[in-house]
């Protein structure tokens, strides 16, 4: 193993480790706690807000808690905005990390150099789908870099992907500020049914994308 592969890979023990002290500092977070961490900071509470968005897919934080945070924080409207902002840079900077490390395909088994072919044929629509079904958000991310998808349609189709649940996430954190327990119900079941369609729909889209 060469000097500057080993430097790649203690740089990601490093930040796993990272993550893993931040997840037990800060145990059981939620969006509230969040929301009031992100508005001590005041006017620079958007920046500090899309940052730590950025910043997420490193501390093995979920997604979902900051995205609901963002509407608690915000609205929905500029919640939304600051979320896609933050949420798509990044799974594009993971994206990007895992890219560089990637794997050495003339060493991995057949299976998985069938599955990059099959990432790389159809690449964008793959990972539109990925975003669309509930998916592990990072791995995606992870997973699309280190089978070394192209990188304008890994990022095309993920924000185009996190559109719709960000914008559902954010109006479900604003009505959980406003108390409106039925806002709350539509909320949850359109969010319900977003995340079942692909789903039940899995076999089809699958063979348009051949």
């Amino acid at each position: 193993m060469s000097i500057k592969t080993l430097g790649k890979w203690m740089a990601v023990v490093m930040i796993v480790a990272m993550g893993i002290w931040f997840n037990a500092k800060f145990v059981n977070i939620n969006p509230k706690q969040i929301r009031e961490w992100i508005m001590s900071f005041g006017i620079f509470a958007p920046m500090m807000y899309i940052g730590l968005l950025i910043i997420r897919p490193f501390l093995l934080l979920p997604a979902s808690v900051f995205a609901v945070s963002g509407g608690l924080a915000f609205g929905p409207l500029l919640g939304s905005i600051y979320c896609f902002v933050g949420a798509a840079g990044g799974a594009f900077l993971s994206f990007t990390l895992a890219y560089k490390i990637g794997a050495n395909f003339n060493r991995i088994s057949v299976k998985l150099k069938t599955l990059r072919m099959i990432l790389h044929k159809n690449s964008f629509f793959y990972i539109l789908y990925l975003r669309l079904a509930p998916i592990h958000f990072d791995t995606v991310s992870y997973a699309a870099g280190i089978f070394k998808v192209k990188p304008l349609p890994f990022l095309a189709a993920t924000s185009i992907g996190i559109i719709p649940g960000t914008i559902i996430l954010n109006i479900l954190g604003s009505s959980l500020l406003s108390g409106d327990i039925m806002a709350i119900i539509i909320t949850l079941l359109i969010y319900l049914l977003f995340i079942t369609v692909p789903l039940l729909l899995r076999k089809k889209m699958m063979e348009l994308f051949q």
